[in-house]
C-alpha cells in the first residue's frame, strides 16, 4: 500500500494492530527460539512483526513476518494484500489449501476497531483484561516482495463477539488454545476463540490514524 494511501485512509477490519512490546510475555511453549523486533504500537499492512509459522512437514518457525500476502494480479491488475481471511472462505479454493499446510499465529498487545461518533470515526482499543498478548489466528504464504520471497500472513476473522459487535460486523480470531490452532490436523471447528468477557476497549487518540505514528504516548493521549 503506498504510505500516501495508508495516511489519508480509515483502516477496515482488522488492518491495524498493536505489536508485541516484550518477548517475555510469549508463552513458554512457544519460546523455542528469539528474534530481534522493534515494539510498534501501530502495525499497519506490509509492516512486519514477530510470527510463529506452521508449516506441513516442517518444524514450527518464529519468522518475522510481513502483514498482507501478495496476491497473484487479476486481469493485469495489481491487487491489494490479502489481510483478512474469513472463516468461512477457508473452507474453499486455495484458502482450504493455506488452512491445511500453512497457518500462523501473531503474537500482539491488541488490535484497533473504529466506530463513527459525532461525524467522526473514533478509534476503539480492545486488548486482554489480564494485559497477556491476544494470540490472533493466521494463515501464512511467502510474497514475492522485490524480488524476495517474504513470509506473510492475513488474520482470520470471524463474527464480532458481544463486546466488538457495537463497534464493527467482523472480528479477528484471538485464539485461547494456541498449539490447538498450530496443530495442522485439527479443523476450523476446533477452534476455540477468546469470550467477550476475556476482553477490555478504550478509546484511543486519532493520533493512530495515521501509518507513520509510532508513539504510543500520542496514540494513547486523551483527545
Amino acid at each position: 500500500m503506498p504510505r500516501g494511501e495508508a495516511e489519508s485512509a480509515i483502516p477496515a477490519m482488522c488492518n491495524r494492530i498493536r505489536g508485541l512490546k516484550e518477548w517475555s510475555e510469549i508463552p513458554r511453549s512457544l519460546t523455542r527460539s528469539l528474534i530481534n523486533f522493534e515494539y510498534n504500537p501501530n502495525v499497519a499492512p506490509t509492516e512486519q512483526v514477530p510470527a510463529f509459522l506452521a508449516e506441513r512437514g516442517k518444524p514450527l518457525a518464529t519468522r518475522m513476518a510481513r502483514f498482507g500476502i501478495n496476491l497473484a494480479s487479476s486481469g493485469g491488475k495489481r491487487r491489494p494484500p490479502l489481510l483478512n481471511a474469513r472463516t468461512d472462505s477457508l473452507r474453499r479454493g486455495s484458502f482450504k489449501i493455506m488452512l491445511a499446510n500453512k497457518r500462523c499465529v501473531i503474537p500482539a498487545e491488541g488490535f484497533y476497531e473504529w466506530r463513527e461518533e459525532h461525524g467522526k470515526k473514533q478509534p476503539y482499543f480492545f486488548a486482554r483484561k489480564d494485559g497477556k498478548p491476544v494470540m490472533f489466528a493466521g494463515v501464512w504464504d511467502y510474497s514475492d516482495v522485490k524480488g524476495e520471497a517474504v513470509p506473510s500472513f492475513a488474520i482470520l476473522t470471524d463474527e464480532p463477539n458481544g463486546l466488538v459487535a457495537p463497534y464493527h460486523d467482523r472480528m479477528p480470531v484471538v485464539l485461547s488454545d494456541v498449539e490447538r490452532w498450530l496443530n495442522l490436523d485439527t479443523t476450523l471447528d476446533d477452534v476455540d476463540p477468546l469470550g467477550p468477557e476475556r476482553f477490555t476497549v478504550r478509546a484511543v487518540n486519532p493520533a493512530v490514524n495515521k501509518v507513520s505514528e509510532k508513539n504510543i504516548d500520542a496514540i494513547e493521549r486523551a483527545a
